[in-house]
């Protein structure tokens, strides 16, 4: 079959700047030629890449794109020309939505049908995707929380199939470090005044050979809080070191490789829907503590595979810092949540992804 996979109006695609959902289908594309299909993926155009070529059996086209603006309505606007740029690109049977504009303006059945990934908390447009053949939730969250935005009539529309573990292992030739990891964007949401808060109030005798590494960028254009946030985190103190954004993805995979403990403590109202960066730490042994967010039960077993603590209570700092504490002091535990986090790799790699995607395609083309 012919799959055009249309990507946002702000990330390039190999993903440079970053971008889950950019490293997500950059390697699904790949998968989806290598099972034999033609396969177009559009993003964004950057100085780094020609507007048009292959790579590994995929074929790139690049439109210009944008800059993330700081304005929540520039930003739709923004996307909005994009999206109308990438529409004389498309001619296939399968069009993977990533962007919010194009289920609605693009009405060509001839050229493909549509397809929309949600990788965040569906919002209001959802009424307006009337001529959507399929829409695919990234975890059983977004699965209830999309149905619920559409009529019960569409409910059968609406699919499910996680997230991959985008890499394949490697081995860095390096033992673990005593190292708390944070990867993501430095926003709010993401809960990382929490986690340094957490790990400053650790007493000294157990916490003054351990260090916290923060891996993401914290301006505004790349998604994170802005320069006051970021600010207001270093000021903390601590022994926490800032790494800024790391897109290169060996080296992101050696900070997981060198790591002991993983945190990804994100907070109430995030628009997290599927997070790759717990499963890419687990996959590499790290020892994960997670929120009790929504968007992690569909792997997150606590006191199996992860810890947890609950990001609604008032106490929540001090929740966060003994399930910390625990791992930094009971190796046994740690050995026990590490190993059996290691399996999520095989549950969620790329190729099994890709091919539970291939069948969701051809449901759309067998209706």
């Amino acid at each position: 079959m012919k799959i055009t996979i249309v990507q946002g109006a702000f990330y390039p695609v190999p993903p440079i700047l970053g971008g889950a959902v950019e490293k997500i289908y950059f390697k699904l594309g790949q998968e989806f030629a290598d099972l034999g299909h033609e396969v177009t993926h559009i993003s964004k155009t950057h100085p780094s890449f020609v507007n048009k070529e292959t790579i590994n059996g995929v074929s790139h086209i690049r439109v210009k794109g944008f800059s993330t603006p700081k304005s929540l309505l520039i930003l739709k606007f923004y996307d909005l020309v994009y999206t109308l740029r990438t529409l004389k690109h498309i001619d296939s049977d399968i069009v993977v939505s990533n962007t919010f504009w194009l289920p609605i303006f693009f009405r060509n059945k001839t050229k493909g049908k549509i397809y929309v990934s949600v990788e965040r908390r569906p919002k209001w447009q959802m009424k307006f995707y009337t001529n959507v053949w399929k829409f695919r939730a990234c975890s059983p969250m977004i699965f209830d929380l999309v149905k619920e935005r559409l009529k019960p009539k569409y409910h059968n529309k609406v699919s499910y199939i996680p997230n991959p573990v985008p890499f394949q292992i490697k081995d860095f030739k390096t033992d673990k470090t005593n190292s708390i990891l944070f990867v993501g964007r430095l926003d709010k949401e993401k809960g990382v005044h929490i986690l340094i808060d957490a790990f400053n109030s650790i007493p000294d005798p157990i916490s003054k050979n351990w260090t916290l590494d923060i891996v993401g960028p914290w301006e505004l254009a790349e998604g994170g809080g802005g320069e006051a946030y970021y600010e207001s985190l270093k000021s903390k103190n601590g022994n926490v070191n800032f790494a800024g954004p790391i897109y290169d993805q060996d080296a992101l995979s050696k900070f997981y490789f060198e790591s002991k403990i993983f945190c990804y403590p994100i907070q109430d109202g995030t628009g997290d829907a599927g997070p790759v960066a717990p499963r890419e730490a687990m996959s590499y042994g790290c020892a994960t503590v997670l929120s009790n967010h929504d968007c992690f039960n569909e792997y997150a077993r606590d006191e199996i595979n992860c810890l947890r603590f609950n990001q609604s209570s008032e106490k929540q700092t001090e929740q966060l810092s003994e399930q910390l504490i625990r791992l930094m002091t009971d190796l046994q535990l740690r050995e026990k949540i590490s190993l059996n986090g290691r399996k999520i790799f095989d549950d969620f790699s790329t190729a099994k992804i890709a091919k539970m995607f291939i069948d969701d395609f051809q449901t759309v083309l067998n209706e």
